[in-house]
């Protein structure tokens, strides 16, 4: 589980946020992790559920990243279909629908990552400090949680600075 919210969380981050020159690699990479994350999860879930949904933080956590990553995937799956079949809006519309569409993907997707990362740490906590009694690794979680909202605020600072200073920035009053 770590690995898929951890490590292929932030390449479904990289590939669609600033990764842009390689937009259509990224386009069917982020689709294909994705769709391993949401299977992971569901699987995951699945295999150690006890149907205790709420017995503790962590269950609690884990039914929400489920619920969160089937909506985060079937508005990417809207998303793109959209995207494909899609011919554009009238002239006077104040907003295109795609942009819509795109907009709660977007939104679930970030909500999708940090409580996934949430509940890895719960997780690792629960683990940690509930089964092994109280072993001195469960604050790995929390490590964890923070070294990833870390990377994402160093690749998106990376992305707004070199975004400033490129050569197609417009300035307008």
């Amino acid at each position: 589980m770590w690995f898929a919210w951890f490590f292929v969380g932030l390449l479904l981050l990289i590939t669609k946020r600033y990764a842009k020159k390689i937009w259509k690699v990224g386009h069917y990479l982020h689709a294909i992790l994705g769709y391993f994350v949401l299977v992971v999860t569901i699987v995951f879930a699945l295999s150690i559920t006890h149907w205790a949904p709420f017995e503790n933080l962590h269950n609690a956590l884990g039914s929400l990243t489920v619920i969160i990553t089937i909506i985060g995937s079937l508005s990417g799956t809207i998303t793109a279909a959209t995207m494909r079949f899609y011919n554009g809006d009238k002239e006077w519309s104040k907003e295109e629908r795609i942009q819509l569409v795109a907009k709660i993907h977007r939104y679930f997707g970030y909500l999708m990552l940090f409580i996934g990362n949430a509940c890895i740490m719960t997780g690792a906590g629960h683990y940690y400090g509930d089964r092994l009694k109280n072993d001195e690794r469960r604050v790995l979680g929390i490590f964890s949680l923070f070294v990833f909202c870390f990377l994402v605020i160093i690749c998106e600072g990376i992305f707004r600075v070199r975004n400033k200073y490129s050569m197609g920035h417009i300035d307008t009053p």
